[in-house]
């Protein structure tokens, strides 16, 4: 490996192998030197929000420098967007990663974007970047290069990786980094979405671990999500900042049968904080599809047929409507009724009704909440919606 001081933030070793009519837009990773050894990661808070259907990361560092002052070459690899976008409108930005900032001790750095040549899969699925940075130098392809490629064969996607790059000068002793970035959330045919963070990145710096390390994850109110155990061995681990529950999943791929635990949220988030961490594994963040964790309802006691109560989940789930109702006749009314009340639930309303509330509490994901009083005025108008369809 040629010598040079480089330090990355990395963006994406693919860790998923893409279905069809999936698209995967960006992921996340750790600060990671190439060459520098004498630098240690003394804390580390790793906070993750949702909003809407893109993801905000917000990374709080504190590293010791223990000599002299220097400055280093810093990078973000971002590996391009696999959904079919028009690869020249995919230049010279990625187009699914905004608010790039970067502030290292109080102040907020300049950066530059490198377009490198596509990286590729080794046989582990795992991601690999190009040799971009050579004898000082990065090897950039132009808009023209591009074009020429796109032009001479059949290429969907931007033929190019992006490297977000910039200098960064470090003092002697602490040092604080901020990095934070916006990214619109993948998705797959069996995923609403997932993403995938690097963390054993962390072990390249000079004490091999973070001494204190602190992840947060808001993924927004009445979700549930898996968290892959790549990195953690027990749900235990975790704490539910607000109110929620863990289940244990054991059907999650075809080859995996690793116990994973299924984060069910009513309101807040989740916390796992770790010191003297060495991670052995990658944070892998993913919620199926609601026809994957909602067959514990027992379609069969009800007598409706395999798939009915799937389509209408993912339906409210997604906050849209049938046109008619004419689509689910053959519902009876205590059907409709159960229909009816799942915002109700979702919030964790108690039902005065003994069958409401024994069929609710059959689900993974209701939580009993005394404090909610079926007040509908915290519904969305989509919410409302529903409740008067189901009518």
């Amino acid at each position: 490996m040629k010598k040079i001081i480089t330090l990355l933030i990395c963006c994406l070793s693919a860790l998923f192998t893409f279905a069809n009519d999936g698209v995967f837009y960006a992921s996340g990773n750790q600060l990671i030197p190439i060459t520098e050894t004498d630098i240690s990661v003394k804390k580390e808070v790793l906070t993750i929000n949702r909003v809407a259907n893109h993801l905000e990361v917000n990374v709080y560092y504190e590293f010791f420098n223990p000599v002299g002052e220097k400055d280093l070459l810093v990078g973000f690899e971002a590996m391009s967007p696999y959904n079919g976008l028009d690869p020249i409108k995919a230049f010279p930005n990625h187009p699914h990663i905004r608010n790039f900032k970067v502030i290292m001790n109080g102040e907020t750095l300049p950066f530059e974007i490198a377009h490198v040549e596509t990286g590729h899969h080794d046989t582990n699925g795992e991601y690999s970047f190009s040799k971009y940075y050579v004898n000082g130098q990065f090897k950039c392809w132009s808009r023209q290069q591009i074009e020429d490629t796109l032009n001479s064969w059949y290429y969907p996607d931007m033929p190019v990786d992006y490297v977000y790059h910039f200098k960064a000068h470090f003092r002697p002793g602490l040092n604080i980094i901020q990095h934070t970035y916006d990214f619109d959330l993948s998705s797959s045919v069996e995923e609403e979405f997932y993403f995938p963070y690097v963390l054993t990145a962390a072990n390249r710096w000079a004490n091999h671990q973070i001494d204190d390390f602190h992840l947060q994850i808001n993924l927004g109110d009445h979700e549930s999500f898996h968290v892959f155990p790549d990195f953690f061995k027990s749900a235990d681990e975790w704490e539910i900042i607000g109110r929620g529950k863990i289940t244990i999943d054991t059907t999650w791929g075809l080859t995996d049968s690793k116990a994973t635990p299924v984060f069910h949220i009513q309101q807040g988030g989740i916390s796992f904080r770790k010191t003297n961490f060495h991670p052995e594994g990658d944070l892998n963040i993913s919620q199926r599809r609601i026809m994957s964790y909602m067959r514990s309802m027992e379609l069969e006691d009800y007598g409706w047929g395999s798939g009915v109560l799937d389509a209408i989940m993912e339906q409210y789930q997604s906050l849209w409507l049938p046109d008619s109702t004419d689509d689910y006749s053959g519902l009876s009314a205590e059907q409709r009724r159960i229909l009816k009340n799942l915002p109700f639930a979702y919030r964790g309303y108690i039902f005065k009704s003994k069958e409401l509330q024994n069929y609710f509490e059959s689900t993974p994901w209701y939580i009993p909440n005394p404090d909610y009083n079926g007040n509908m005025e915290v519904f969305t108008n989509e919410e409302r919606k529903w409740v008067e369809f189901w009518k």
